[in-house]
């Protein structure tokens, strides 16, 4: 599955609110579903509450660019041919 990540989608959800971005917010539920399905849930729940589309969008964005970062970091050890780590603070 492709996603197209846009750098400001979370201060236009802030200000024109979730229910705006809804085909956005349903591509991105899809691509974390795997490895964050509550998330994924709780971005599409449209019966729940704007505070918590707004936090699960926070959580689904952060565990999607880590799986980017993690794939990344893959990737090139794989073409140095060594092994690469990623420092976490």
């Amino acid at each position: 599955m492709s996603i197209t990540i846009t750098v400001d989608l979370g201060p236009r959800l802030a200000e024109e609110g979730t229910s705006a971005h809804k085909a956005e917010l349903e591509k991105l539920a899809d691509a974390v579903r795997g490895f964050a399905p509550g998330a994924a849930a709780a971005l599409v729940d449209w019966s729940g509450t704007e505070i918590a589309r707004l936090r699960a969008w926070s959580v689904a964005r952060s565990a999607l660019m880590e799986r980017i970062a993690d794939l990344h970091a893959r990737l090139e050890a794989e073409s140095t041919g060594r092994g690469a780590f990623r420092l976490i603070a």
